[in-house]
């Protein structure tokens, strides 16, 4: 054979045309390839169905009464099941291959130009022939529906200009021949696009679809063309020799020659259900490769058979690439829209044509070159020279051979042919929306290649736009019958999706796994499907076998995860944490982040504690990721991610999500030194998310608990138990006794009873029995932790004497460390400053150097030196001691108040509105910080807003209602003041109440005495 690049000796206007067609054919082998790797995912790709399951994580938890009190908000696991999308008719293939087509067809017409005139005729005849099968007036160009204006318009110019070339402008170069060619099908092109009756993308489908059964018919013209050139290259490969002596013998070349068409007999007998045992064959594709290579050089030998009609340079040259071009489009486009019909036909073809040809071609060569092969002779070089057995011979026996065995098939050639081509028709009708002439296209096909699954899949896709599940479940039933696929079980399994169709689901998946036994996808929906029962063994084993079969583990993995969350699995939850932590994928992200909650873990330097924070939530798990990495970062001082919040928040689509990014942005500003913001959003989402009121309102009732509000803590527990939400019954007691009300906690107490809560009964029971003994048997006789907890209670009714005799009877170590902090605070309370400092003196030695107890102590102690003017020990010590992320916001107040005593009155007046932003739960400080604006800014609201902000945030703390109500007297608002006046006598005992009456209308008084000063 020549070497391979036998154009390099041609003209410029011959050579560098035929190599653009040569880059084009390679582009288009290219595509085919592609699509016929990734099979039919182009058509109707995987999908997931995403599944969020609800697990409470916890938030913070604090300690009270030696209870734990955990705030709890709603992660999302997710849980993934394979889905298969419905088929889409994507119409850029059709473009793509229209386009290549186009240039085809111009190479075409300008290839048969160079032609003699009978077969030249018969070319036109052929180009003639193929325009017809586009269909172009049915695109209503001209505004009819019908008739071939179009089309004789069309054939006038291509054959007209190409009849031109060959009869008169003969010295034309051949390239300046395929310009005009091509400039003659873009003007069509244009006025084709610009008048027809659809959209340019329906109108390119048009015009492919309806032509798919021409260029099948060139695409099968083109397979019986090469059929017979793998037998011509392995005579060459034989007797390509320099020498006799490298030229192989007759013997050889009959076995490779044997070994090849015993392959292609085996594919036979394998086609028609002669054989049934698992072999590896020769793929047929790979054989039509082989067949096209071989062909490409084949061709110029051919010369001596043709040449009489057309020249090689360039005719047969460019005439093997444009058919060899329509013939890779063909296939392609087979397979990009999964045409399976299609696809089966060509697969037959290859199979019987290189059988049949390259079998009786094989006997051509040993007939009329046996003796010059065994003598080893240069036979490639006359192998179109016979002389025993014609090459007409060799077709016409070919020929009528082939049409035996497409016969024997009782025509299926034809049917499947028909079968595609009307499923390419129905195509057309579904992009454009017509989905009743679609359906009945498809139908059509249907009845030509019974169960098709392009049909099949497409009626099933129609049936599922218009919910009707039974008949999506009938085609799918058919077209698994027919040519299985995994995703047919896949989505006909997902259409069970009810518990009553359980075992109806079960079935379809095993199914599906005993033919495809390789399907991760099957196994991991079989594993999801398990873990609707009991059976934890087999969600393990079939998620095994997923991950095992898995091009995508980290999918498995994140289901995996979610399944050992919710059964509590830690063990194994561990391991597979530990070999997820540089996990991309975000569901597994998400899951971890849950998981990593849930165990109380820090994300550290783990690929999950990377930032994520996308521009837009376009997916659920985005959301989720999103949204279970800020619950696990709320205790690390990162406010970055409020950004982020808002503008989701603020995004259109995001409505499914709302409630939860205002929740996760209320948790951010609790806990990152913005209380106010956080309360107002939360008490937002409970008054207008009616069926979770109870569990925003016990949020509340946490934060307050957290910020030692307990009347408050009370109020909300209380709402959310109005709201039903059963879990806050046994809190609203707790809280009630912190707030030193035990007859209201018992009574609230014995409330749990009707929740059913075993284990809150239980501990309710136990600590109405505390709070309902004297205080001689709790010490004597009580236990370590009821002492403690009667302490607490009972705390600011008891003596000194009575405290110290409860401190004394603990002998648990920690358990007394607790007392003798709760013994600072009554002292502290009292303002028993000398007392109290002897107290902390005594405590410090027995606590640990660092912890909880240890940063209380030290609060107390800067507080009993701010509270005795000790600033400048206050102001050396402050950054030495221990506290905790909470306790550690009080060195602002306390700096505020050290600038203050120094006359620093703008840093004291700027960290005084810093501290109170940042400590509005806490009396002590706002009542400060409106003292000493109330004294530096008389004239101004500063003291009245604080103030005003102190009792909204927490309206149950008597010492701010009395300064507010004392406060709005002096802005002259008296009746805020006789509203703060009402509330205050729910909130003091009668004797207090009366007292404060009379400082009041002591305060009014001199208020009034001022103002009528003032005015004389």
């Amino acid at each position: 054979m020549s070497k391979a690049n036998f154009w390099k000796n041609w003209d410029a206007t011959l050579k560098y045309p035929y190599l653009f067609l040569l880059v084009l054919s390679a582009a288009a082998l290219l595509l085919g390839a592609y699509y016929y790797i990734a099979g039919n995912t182009a058509a109707y790709a995987w999908d997931k169905i995403t599944d969020l399951q609800v697990v409470s994580v916890p938030v913070h938890e604090v300690t009270r009464l030696l209870q734990p009190f955990t705030l709890y908000a709603d992660g999302y696991l997710l849980l993934e099941q394979y889905d298969v999308g419905p088929l889409e008719v994507k119409t850029w293939p059709a473009a793509v291959f229209l386009g290549i087509l186009a240039v085809c067809i111009a190479f075409y017409s300008a290839a048969i130009s160079t032609m003699r005139q009978i077969p030249y005729f018969a070319g036109v005849l052929l180009l003639m022939l193929f325009l017809a099968s586009f269909n172009i007036d049915q695109l209503q160009i001209l505004g009819a529906e019908s008739g071939q204006t179009t089309l004789l318009m069309l054939i006038i110019l291509l054959a007209g200009l190409s009849y031109a070339f060959q009869a008169f402008w003969k010295h034309v170069s051949f390239g300046l021949r395929v310009v005009a060619m091509l400039l003659t099908l873009l003007v069509a092109g244009i006025a084709i696009f610009a008048e027809s009756g659809f959209s340019p993308s329906v109108t390119a489908l048009h015009l492919v679809n309806y032509s798919s059964l021409a260029t099948l018919v060139v695409a099968i013209v083109f397979i019986i063309w090469v059929s017979y050139e793998n037998v011509n290259a392995l005579l060459w490969i034989n007797t390509q020799g320099a020498t006799p002596e490298r030229r192989f013998s007759m013997w050889q070349f009959i076995l490779i020659a044997g070994l090849y068409l015993l392959n292609l007999l085996l594919l036979y007998l394998r086609k028609i259900g002669y054989i049934q045992a698992d072999m590896v064959f020769v793929n047929a594709y790979f054989l039509l490769l082989l067949s096209v290579v071989a062909g490409f050089w084949g061709m110029r030998q051919r010369e001596a058979f043709y040449g009489k009609h057309f020249p090689f340079r360039p005719t047969g040259a460019v005439l093997y690439l444009v058919f060899a071009t329509v013939a890779f489009l063909s296939i392609g486009y087979a397979f990009v829209t999964s045409s399976d019909s299609i696809t089966v036909l060509y697969q037959d073809m290859i199979i019987y044509t290189h059988l049949v040809y390259g079998a009786l071609f094989f006997l051509y060569l040993l007939m009329n070159f046996g003796r010059l092969i065994k003598e080893r002779k240069a036979v490639y070089k006359v192998v179109y020279e016979p002389q025993v057995f014609t090459l007409f011979s060799f077709f016409l026996m070919s020929t009528v051979i082939l049409a035996i065995l497409i016969i024997r098939s009782q025509y299926s050639v034809y049917f499947n042919a028909q079968a595609g081509y009307y499923s390419y028709v129905g195509d057309i009708y579904q992009a454009s929306g017509n989905t009743v002439l679609a359906k009945r296209f498809y139908e059509e096909s249907d009845v030509y290649d019974l169960n098709n699954v392009k049909a099949n899949y497409s009626l099933a896709t129609i049936y599922r736009s218009e919910s009707q599940r039974n008949n999506e479940i009938l085609h799918l039933k058919g077209a698994a019958s027919k040519r299985p696929n995994p995703k047919l079980y896949v989505r006909m399994a997902n259409l069970y999706d009810q518990k009553q169709y359980f075992f109806e689901k079960l079935y379809v998946l095993h199914e599906g796994i005993d033919k495809f036994p390789e399907s991760a996808e099957l196994y991991n929906n079989m594993a999801l499907l398990y873990m609707q029962t009991s059976v934890t063994d087999s969600v393990e084993y079939y998620f095994n076998l997923a991950e095992k079969f898995s091009s995508n583990k980290e999918a498995i993995q994140s289901n995996r995860l979610a399944f050992y969350t919710r059964q509590g699995m830690l063990e194994p939850a561990r391991n597979l944490l530990a070999e997820a932590r540089n996990a991309d994928y975000n569901p597994l992200r998400s899951n971890v982040a849950v998981l990593r909650q849930l165990l109380g873990e820090k994300a550290g330097t783990t690929r999950t504690s990377d930032y994520f924070a996308p521009d837009t939530l376009e997916a659920v798990e985005e959301f989720t990721l999103f949204y279970n990495e800020t619950l696990s970062s709320l205790n690390d001082g990162d406010t970055t991610r409020l950004k982020a919040v808002d503008r989701y928040l603020n995004s259109p689509g995001n409505e499914i999500f709302h409630e939860d990014l205002l929740y996760s942005k209320a948790l951010i500003h609790h806990y990152n030194g913005r209380p106010k913001e956080a309360r107002n959003i939360v008490e937002n989402l409970a008054l207008s998310v009616s069926g979770r009121s109870g569990y925003y309102y016990n949020a509340l009732a946490v934060w307050m608990l957290e910020e030692e509000n307990y009347k408050a803590a009370a109020h909300y527990f209380g709402l959310a138990k109005d709201h039903g939400y059963k879990q806050a019954y046994l809190s609203h007691g707790y809280a009630l006794a912190l707030a030193n009300e035990p007859r209201q906690a018992i009574n609230a107490l014995q409330e749990v009873g009707f929740t059913e809560i075993a284990s809150a009964q239980e501990v309710a029971g136990q600590m109405a029995e505390v709070l309902q003994e004297d205080f001689d048997t709790i010490v004597k006789t009580a236990p370590d932790d009821d002492k403690v907890r009667y302490l607490q209670t009972y705390l600011p009714m008891l003596s000194v004497k009575q405290v110290d005799a409860l401190i004394n009877a603990i002998s648990e170590k920690e358990l007394r460390r607790i007392a003798l902090i709760n013994r600072i605070d009554y002292l502290m309370n009292k303002h028993q400053w000398k007392s109290a400092n002897k107290a902390i003196k005594e405590t410090a030695p027995q606590l640990q150097p660092e912890g909880e107890l240890r940063s209380r102590l030290n609060l107390q102690q800067l507080r009993l030196w701010n509270n005795t003017q000790n600033y400048d020990v206050l102001l050396d010590r402050m950054d030495n001691l221990h506290f905790t992320t909470h306790d550690r916001k009080y060195k602002l107040y306390f700096k505020a108040s050290i600038a203050a005593a120094k006359g620093r009155d703008r840093e004291a007046a700027e960290k005084y509105r810093q501290a109170v932003k940042l400590l509005l739960y806490d009396e002590e400080v706002v009542k400060r910080a409106a003292a000493y604006f109330a004294e530096k800014e008389p004239d101004e609201m500063t003291a009245y807003e604080i103030l005003l902000a102190g009792i909204t945030y927490n309206p149950f703390s008597a010492e701010l209602q009395k300064a507010y109500a004392l406060e709005s007297l002096n802005k002259g608002l008296n009746s805020y003041a006789e509203q703060a006046l009402a509330t205050l006598q729910d909130l003091l005992a009668e004797e207090e109440y009366t007292t404060f009456i009379k400082e009041f209308e002591q305060h009014r008084e001199a208020v009034q005495q001022k103002l009528d000063n003032w005015q004389l």
